[in-house]
C-alpha cells in the first residue's frame, strides 16, 4: 500500500493516513492525508479536517470541509455545520445541514431537529426514525414524554433502544420506573 501512495495513488495515500491516525501517528498521518487531499481526494480531505480540528485548528479544517463538502461529501456538509454553529452562524450550519439530509443523511436530520425546535423539529426527528436513525427516534421520545405522552414515549424510546441507542435505554428505563411507582 505505501508503494502505491507513495507512486501517487491518492486512494492509497488516504489509505495509509488512516493506519497511521489510527496508530496516533498523527504528524504523519496529516503529511498522507495532505497528499491525498491536494490530489483531490474527498475522504482525505474530510479526516485532515477531522484530524484538525481535534488539535485546533479549526480555520484550516474549515477550509478543507468546505471543499470537500462542495464535492458533495455528506460527513464533510455535518462536520462543517458543527463548526459554523460553534461560531454561532446558524443559517450556514442550517444550509449544510440540508444539503446533506436531502442528500439522505439521517444524522443531518436529526442535527436539523435540534437546531430548529418545534414543529419543525419533530419534522426532521421523524424524517431521521424513518430512516431507521435511533436519534431521531429517541428525541420523539423525548418529545413524546415533555408533551405528556407516556404510550409514544415509551413506544419510540423503545424502537431506539432497540436500533441500540444506549440513552433511550435509560430514558426506558426511567420511564417506566416512574409509571411502576405511581
Amino acid at each position: 500500500m505505501r508503494r502505491a501512495a507513495e507512486a501517487g495513488d491518492s486512494d492509497a495515500m488516504a489509505a495509509v493516513g488512516q493506519i497511521l491516525q489510527d496508530r496516533w501517528d498523527l504528524d504523519e498521518a496529516e503529511e498522507w492525508y495532505r497528499r491525498a487531499a491536494d490530489a483531490g481526494h474527498v475522504g482525505a480531505m474530510v479526516n485532515l479536517g477531522v484530524l484538525l480540528t481535534m488539535r485546533g485548528e479549526v480555520a484550516e479544517a474549515e477550509r478543507w470541509y468546505l471543499r470537500s463538502a462542495e464535492a458533495a461529501d455528506t460527513d464533510a456538509m455535518i462536520n462543517l455545520a458543527g463548526l459554523l454553529a460553534d461560531r454561532e452562524d446558524r443559517a450556514g450550519a442550517e444550509h449544510w445541514l440540508r444539503r446533506a439530509a436531502e442528500a439522505g443523511e439521517s444524522d443531518a436530520m436529526v442535527n436539523l431537529g435540534l437546531l430548529a425546535g418545534g414543529d419543525e423539529a419533530r419534522r426532521w426527528f421523524r424524517l431521521a426514525a424513518d430512516a431507521g436513525n435511533p436519534g431521531g427516534m429517541l428525541n420523539l421520545g423525548l418529545l413524546a414524554e415533555q408533551q405528556g405522552d407516556v404510550i409514544a414515549a415509551e413506544e419510540w424510546y423503545q424502537r431506539a433502544a432497540d436500533a441500540g441507542d444506549h440513552h433511550a435505554r435509560m430514558n426506558l428505563g426511567n420511564l417506566r420506573a416512574r409509571r411502576d411507582d405511581s
